[in-house]
């Protein structure tokens, strides 16, 4: 194996290594069932509760993803959304919800890598990422990257697309009005307080292109209509959206 490839794996060998070690002399619980966490290559969730991640499988809505409808659901075929079709990878239950929350909330980017993996391994059949032109994460005011320290759609944008040769723009779609929350708010309130929230620095460099959006949760749709609207305002080609998690109602 040559030099240079070794070297780029050390940095993951020792953080699993410093990982396992902290496990083992400081045995933990699982977030999601409570159970003493042994030796997992899944830290805070032991592997049981890991392997009961329900995935969203076909058949689905052919346009927003909706579980069990063949052909279209009956929002999408009387009043269709702008993006041309939304798929999930799993829903946003229990593990995937605790999951989320770790890399999200806690701030624990290195759980990052496993959310990536989930996705790489589960992508939908009807979603090729390699068509795309660009991929585009749902971005975040500048204030509360400030306070987390990353976005979480970049993270995950970034890891789908790694061997896939397509470019992420992280500034292509930008945040310019901060709102609270989403995740603090109803279903109505979301609505109202994601209007306006985005814009379009330079419209050029994505007219008549093939975007895909990448987000972490699906939950009303507020956010992605938002952003969905306002691409269109430079004329692509072509918006579809894949998010990591969906809700079970969603």
């Amino acid at each position: 194996m040559a030099l240079k490839s070794i070297g780029l794996q050390v940095p993951n060998l020792l953080r699993d290594i410093v990982e396992t070690g902290i496990v083992f002399l400081y045995p933990a619980k699982c977030r999601v069932c409570a159970a003493f966490l042994e030796v997992t290559p899944v830290p805070y969730i032991c592997a049981d509760c890991w392997h009961d991640i329900q995935f969203v499988a076909p058949p689905w809505c052919d346009i927003c993803g909706t579980p069990d409808v063949r052909g279209l659901c009956d929002e999408c075929a009387t009043d269709p959304p702008r993006y041309g079709k939304l798929r999930s990878i799993a829903f946003y239950q229990t593990t995937l919800q605790h999951a989320i929350h770790l890399f999200k909330f806690e701030k624990k980017q290195a759980f990052g890598r496993h959310l990536i993996h989930l996705i790489n391994a589960h992508i939908p059949i009807d979603c090729c990422i390699a068509d795309y032109d660009f991929i585009l994460p749902v971005p975040i005011h500048k204030k509360r990257l400030r306070e987390r320290g990353f976005n979480q759609a970049t993270l995950l944008a970034k890891g789908v697309v790694q061997t896939k040769g397509v470019p992420v723009l992280t500034d292509a779609l930008v945040r310019h009005r901060h709102t609270v929350a989403q995740s603090s708010l109803g279903m109505e309130a979301r609505q109202h307080n994601i209007i306006d929230a985005f814009e379009i620095p330079n419209p050029e460099v994505i007219r008549n292109k093939r975007l895909l959006i990448v987000d972490d949760v699906f939950t009303t749709g507020a956010t992605i209509r938002e952003a969905v609207n306002e691409l269109w305002k430079a004329d692509p080609a072509e918006v579809d959206v894949l998010t990591l998690a969906r809700t079970l109602d969603a």
